[in-house]
């Protein structure tokens, strides 16, 4: 069987395939693929409206401090729980019923927030709202993973973590000015009608048949996926470092505008996902997911260092280069590793890394700045990646990690 991770990419500059008996590039954007990735667009934009603004709302209605982390961040615990049976219900052939259950999930519990005056009742939604992050993005991404032919798998699954990473960068924007000028209320209002939108665009989506068996079925967990998300994990409480306390810091070494961040670093992830799938496809996973641990280590070394707000943003450019190169490689890599019935447990599981890097990331890098100091932290990222890079390299080269496509 034709390696799927390794076979060259007829996109590039090569002969007639039909002159030179190769293989014909099979087609990856069909409608359905256009479909699932425009859908994962407008659901990932609802949610985002509310990142810039929903604290600030909590504060309006007397929330205390603590309550707005527990409620801004505490309900990621649900799709913790929830992620690996999506993934398994997936595998069965329900993804496209999870995508529209996770979207009217998100739609209700968005539009209800203009209702919630205490702080109780808002937490009680956002529980709701972490029910349609555990369903539709583990339902898209096992979808977007079995439209993309094998031999494109990691160009596709770039394109898809594109999607998201694009809806990150425009709305929480837009959520703040439409707050400015209409008020909380048509936040939550525009937030849930994106929901509904896109609910009619994935519902012309065709699903593929599912080609698991019965017993197929049992196992909750992808477990030849593990290993991928472990390695992910470490660039996950990256981010939460650079989430949770780069206020901190650009205070301390007077770095300006720290938000410009977090646009240039989602800019460098979005250009890089789509080339970093390709490249994975050529040469394998392993030979980008380094490349990009490597700049993301590096990126968190310079955010340690940095002195100025141009030097911030060029260690942003590396961080968001390092994880648009190592989310695609190895969620393309745990794909690879699992049967073809096990696909949807297999996003499932590398996507728990944002759920177990979310919820523990800022509590153990919390302990860190409180012993040390809040630029130990940023050190303490890079090396947590500098780990996995040295993990994944020994394991490629003692051959523990097989690289091909399971089916």
């Amino acid at each position: 069987m034709t390696n799927p991770v390794t076979r060259r990419s007829e996109g590039s500059a090569t002969p007639d395939p039909r002159a030179s008996g190769a293989e014909p590039q099979p087609r990856l954007w069909t409608l359905d693929f256009t479909l699932n990735a425009l859908g994962t667009v407008g659901f990932f934009g609802s949610f985002f409206y509310l990142v810039s603004v929903l604290p600030e709302y909590i504060d309006s209605i007397g929330g205390e401090k603590w309550q707005i982390g527990v409620i801004v961040g505490g309900f990621g615990i649900v799709p913790m729980v929830l992620r690996p049976f999506v993934g398994r219900w997936s595998d069965r052939g329900h993804r496209k019923r999870l995508q529209r259950i996770g979207i009217l999930t998100m739609a209700v519990a968005t539009v209800l927030m203009v209702l919630s005056e205490d702080v109780i009742s808002l937490f009680v939604l956002r529980v709701g709202q972490g029910v349609g992050m555990a369903l539709f993005p583990t339902a898209a991404a096992s979808l977007a993973a079995e439209l993309a032919p094998a031999p494109r798998r990691g160009e596709g699954l770039g394109y898809y973590g594109m999607a998201t990473s694009s809806a990150q960068m425009i709305t929480p924007a837009l959520g703040v000015v439409i707050a400015g000028l209409w008020g909380f209320d048509a936040v939550f209002i525009v937030a849930a009608s994106t929901s509904l939108a896109t609910l009619l665009v994935v519902q012309p989506i065709d699903e593929p048949a599912s080609d698991a068996r019965p017993e197929d079925g049992s196992a909750l967990i992808a477990r030849r996926a593990v290993f991928p998300m472990l390695i992910f994990l470490s660039v996950t409480f990256s981010i939460v470092a650079a989430s949770a306390f780069l206020p901190l810091h650009g205070d301390d070494r007077g770095l300006g505008n720290v938000g410009l961040f977090f646009l240039v670093s989602g800019a460098g992830a979005i250009v890089v996902r789509p080339v970093a799938g390709r490249v994975s496809d050529r040469l394998g996973r392993v030979a980008v997911a380094v490349p990009g641990l490597l700049l993301a280590c590096t990126g968190m070394c310079l955010v340690a260092l940095a002195q100025s707000p141009p030097m911030l943003w060029f260690a942003a450019a590396l961080v968001g280069l390092g994880l648009g190169a190592s989310h695609t490689s190895l969620l393309s890599l745990a794909v690879d590793r699992v049967p073809v019935s096990e696909k949807g447990r297999a996003a499932a599981v590398l996507q728990l890394a944002w759920d177990i890097g979310g919820l523990t990331g800022a509590v153990a890098l919390g302990v860190v700045a409180t012993l040390l100091s809040v630029v130990s932290v940023f050190w303490t990222a890079g090396a947590l990646v500098l780990v996995a890079l040295v993990t994944l390299l020994a394991a490629s080269m003692r051959g523990r990690l097989a690289l091909t496509a399971a089916d």
